[in-house]
């Protein structure tokens, strides 16, 4: 069976509401799915709708059930799919007015294994729950107090004492999330990194090797070490294969490299892709690196769905949250020089 992101099944047979009003939901949903593009088959987040017989909870349909979000929706009219599918589907943000079940508690654990699904698919819930308003506005003094119990004398005391020990080592930074700028976010650091006059690498595991997008034409203009070994989007792949052996050869690339010592810093671009799908195992890929990583060295990996064990074996985790987008909001496509 294709990988699917979310099964969205519609109560056709309840005696709640008119089988036509179901059957309106159905069509809509599947009108937003190819708006999207999350209706193609190979497209492991794609989208599955489905008509089914009475789902036995008559509560003013049409009922949706969105699994295995488990979340239950119903009384909805195209206004409130349309809703539901904006905010639920592609952010990942469920629609509390419409809500009148939940198969877990609001703030538990969801129906599926983090291992198989990222930190919670296409909205993941925040990597680090602790952050701050304050802290989002630029009051990094508030966000380390907050951290301390709230004592800003004992983040103080905190931030003197790690200035004291002078300690440095080589971080493994995850830049996660289903929003944009996790790639341009580490292609950043690895800017400011090569003003620096460090070493510098950058190995994409997804992107096709006769990309040209503009920060892969920059790099090789600065004279990065710029390696891409994938043959496209696994989506867009036409021999899936293909794309994991790939993804697969391209880790053993990324060991000699990791190895060879002859970085500072090395951007690992798009690879948790190859371990959200199962082609590599994330324990083994942690378990080598804690063996084999030079400790000065700073690896920067990206991309969606982290696994839990990547998260808590890295140093620094950032999770990109979309809140807005000009696709989706104005219908803009991608530009160049801002998107590729």
């Amino acid at each position: 069976m294709n990988p699917y992101g979310l099964h969205l099944l519609v109560c056709g047979q309840g005696t709640c509401a008119p089988a036509q009003a179901a059957q309106d939901v159905h069509r809509q949903l599947g009108e937003l799915n190819r708006r999207y593009g999350l209706n193609t088959l190979s497209n492991p987040h794609r989208v599955k709708c489905t008509m089914c017989d009475c789902l036995g909870v008559c509560s003013g349909g049409p009922v949706l059930a969105v699994y295995p979000d488990g979340i239950w929706y119903r009384g909805l009219d195209s206004q409130a799919v349309e809703r539901i599918y904006q905010e639920h589907v592609l952010l990942g943000r469920p629609v509390e007015e419409f809500i009148f079940h939940r198969l877990f508690p609001q703030d538990g654990a969801p129906g599926y294994a983090p291992e198989m699904r990222g930190q919670g698919g296409r909205g993941q819930p925040a990597l680090g729950s602790s952050s701050t308003a304050a802290e989002s506005q630029g009051d990094r003094a508030g966000a380390e107090a907050s951290a301390h119990g709230g004592d800003p004398a004992q983040a103080e005391s905190y931030r003197r004492a790690v200035r004291r020990t002078h300690r440095s080592k080589g971080l493994i930074i995850v830049n996660t999330g289903c929003g944009k700028g996790k790639t341009t976010a580490a292609i950043g650091i690895l800017t400011r990194a090569w003003g620096r006059r460090m070493r510098v690498g950058v190995l994409q595991f997804l992107k096709n090797e006769n990309a040209r997008f503009g920060e892969i034409l920059a790099g090789r203009r600065m004279g990065v070490d710029w390696i891409s070994t994938g043959d496209g989007w696994t989506w867009t792949s036409r021999d899936q294969d293909e794309t994991q052996a790939r993804a697969v050869r391209g880790w053993t690339v990324a060991q000699e490299r990791i190895r060879s010592g002859a970085y500072d810093l090395l951007v690992l671009d798009e690879f948790t892709y190859p371990l959200h799908y199962g082609w590599l195992e994330t324990a083994r890929v942690v378990e080598w690196l804690r063996a084999n990583k030079p400790p000065m060295l700073h690896l920067v990996i990206t991309g969606r769905y982290a696994p839990s064990q990547l998260i808590e074996a890295a140093d620094l985790a950032t999770e990109m949250r979309e809140i807005k987008h000009p696709f989706r909001q104005q219908g803009i496509r991608a530009q160049k020089g801002i998107e590729f």
